[in-house]
């Protein structure tokens, strides 16, 4: 198993997954980052599944706060923005090489033994927005509709790159995906 820590999560993938903590990553911090504004996502997964673009918002005790930005559009903003710089890190690291991004550079832009033609005519790229919560019984209606926009709102900004969209967190990531998150206090 393989698991990277964001603050009080952690994601456990299994063995035959490639995983990076893409934000924290070498090539990121030293030339990806350099560029004025540039945003990376917080981790990409790899597997047969396809390539996973993951970013981690971790909202206990911040919900109303958080609430108030998906509502006015700035999480959605800040998403796009680092899904978009995330897969041109991932161009520029194909064109220098760089060898702790390999996997996952050669899955979109070269073969690689998780993308073959004959199996997969797409690459699948799926986004995710992990959103984990204290959700009240309450306010869990109010949420599931403020997701629900904002999951039409993020399939609607991102369909230029041909890519899956979902929100998920620890209690609803699906099965096959073969992954899971542990909560610390």
């Amino acid at each position: 198993m393989t698991t990277l820590s964001e603050k009080t999560l952690t994601f456990i993938f299994p063995d035959n997954w490639e995983v990076i903590k893409y934000d924290e990553s070498h090539f990121f911090r030293n030339h990806i980052d350099k560029c004025q504004g540039s945003k990376a996502v917080d981790i990409l997964a790899l597997s047969e599944l396809g390539l996973f673009l993951i970013e981690i918002k971790d909202i206990r005790g911040h919900e109303i706060e958080y609430k108030q930005r998906l509502n006015k559009g700035e999480i959605l903003f800040d998403l796009t923005q680092k899904v978009r710089d995330t897969i041109q890190g991932l161009y520029a690291a194909y064109r220098c090489q760089v060898e702790e991004l390999a996997p996952f550079y050669n899955y979109l832009y070269a073969n690689s033994k998780y993308a073959t033609l004959t199996t997969r005519p797409q690459r699948q790229i799926t986004v995710i927005l992990f959103l984990e919560e204290n959700r009240p019984f309450k306010m869990l209606k109010s949420f599931k509709e403020i997701r629900s926009r904002f999951k039409i709102k993020m399939r609607n900004q991102l369909k230029y790159l041909n890519v899956r969209c979902d929100i998920y967190n620890k209690d609803n990531i699906p099965k096959q995906f073969g992954w899971d998150v542990i909560i610390f206090q």
